[in-house]
């Protein structure tokens, strides 16, 4: 083969090494962070980051949640839309710092009933349950929770939520009362030792169906 030729390849390779090394350095690595996304509104969802779908599972049902959504640490740029439209709902730019876990809830059509809450739970004893208290309702007001035989939590607003508190394991009484008179939920519940729960209203007042005034319990972690 023509001497020339073969210093002709030879430049080619090497230049082709050094512009993979030189494009390779421009591209950072990417963290990425796990959150849990609750959807508190009627309608069923579709979550974009950045323009891509991130609950690739499947949709998120009213009053459903999805665990362990793996996302873009930092800030990123975030698309609600209803399933099977390909118009937004709204969009919103969230900041999820990597080192943190974090519960995003979505409680209605746009951007302002939209709120992020820092999952901290301090497991004192494995014996116990943790529940969170959350007002997720957009237009209920105020609303006082009661469980078990903790002290009621009263005048808890829309986007509120207290910490992780530790509640007995097995079968408890809980309320949740709008305006100190209504009562929008009460039961039993049974928790599980060493489980945390969030506990939440959600719908609004004159909703129906999906839509209608209620509350939810689901794990947290």
């Amino acid at each position: 083969m023509n001497s020339k030729i073969i210093l002709l390849i030879l430049f080619v390779a090497i230049a082709g090494v050094f512009a993979c090394k030189k494009d390779g350095e421009k591209v950072g690595s990417v963290t990425q962070n796990e959150i849990t996304l609750i959807n508190a509104s009627s309608d069923t969802l579709n979550v974009y980051e950045n323009g891509a779908r991130i609950n690739n599972g499947s949709t998120l049902l009213p009053s459903g949640q999805y665990r362990n959504l793996e996302i873009i640490a930092g800030n990123q740029h975030y698309q609600f839309k209803k399933a099977g439209n390909p118009n937004a709902l709204f969009d919103i730019g969230l900041n999820f710092d990597f080192s943190s876990s974090y519960t995003l809830f979505v409680a209605g059509q746009s951007a302002d009933k939209v709120f992020v809450l820092k999952d901290t739970v301090n497991r004192d004893t494995l014996r116990s349950a943790y529940v969170r208290y959350i007002n997720a309702s957009p237009d209920a007001g105020n609303i006082d929770f009661t469980i078990g035989s903790l002290p009621t939590l009263k005048s808890l607003s829309f986007k509120s939520a207290t910490s992780f508190l530790s509640v007995p394991a097995g079968k408890v009484f809980y309320s949740m009362v709008k305006d100190g008179t209504d009562t929008i939920a009460a039961g039993t519940l049974t928790f599980n030792s060493g489980v945390a729960y969030n506990l939440f209203t959600k719908g609004l007042v004159n909703g129906k169906g999906t839509n209608a005034l209620g509350a939810r319990v689901l794990i947290a972690q």
